[in-house]
């Protein structure tokens, strides 16, 4: 069953081994091709905590599970220094065609809880499959040019 990222903000994010609250998710981070999640965002700014995908033992509908807490992070570089100030996020940036037409902006992201594979951009009435985006930064999501309003 597919997630999406305006669903799991807010969800609690657990510690497996004491079975403490962590915190909870602010974002998404998807990864640079956008083709999955790469990292759930705990917090923003200076005091943001990352969770690598891959240090979760479940992404439940009440909880996204951790091992431990020696699974959360500080940004490791320039570019989730950005996403911990909300600057990567995909949901509410614009999206261009690769023609340059805008096609409308992101209004949720569809995604695999159980792989992080990103699926779609819901934007506007449409999904936009993820296999179309070609790329995400601070001011767009561009997508392939076959996803151009008509």
């Amino acid at each position: 069953m597919s997630e999406s990222f305006r669903s799991a903000m807010g969800r609690k994010v657990v510690s497996r081994a004491t079975a403490q609250q962590l915190g909870v998710v602010d974002h998404l981070l998807a990864a640079a091709d956008c083709q999955r999640v790469a990292a759930v965002i705990i917090g923003r700014g200076k005091k943001a905590q990352f969770v690598d995908w891959d240090q979760l033992s479940g992404f439940g509908a009440d909880a996204v599970m951790v091992l431990d807490e020696s699974a959360l992070r500080p940004p490791g570089d320039e570019r989730e220094q950005q996403a911990a100030q909300g600057k990567l996020d995909l949901v509410g940036r614009r999206v261009l065609s690769e023609s340059g037409n805008l096609v409308g902006s992101v209004d949720d992201v569809v995604f695999d809880p159980g792989s992080g594979a990103m699926e779609s951009l819901a934007v506007a009435d449409r999904h936009v499959p993820a296999a179309a985006v070609l790329g995400a930064g601070s001011f767009a999501v561009v997508v392939a040019a076959s996803q151009d309003p008509i």
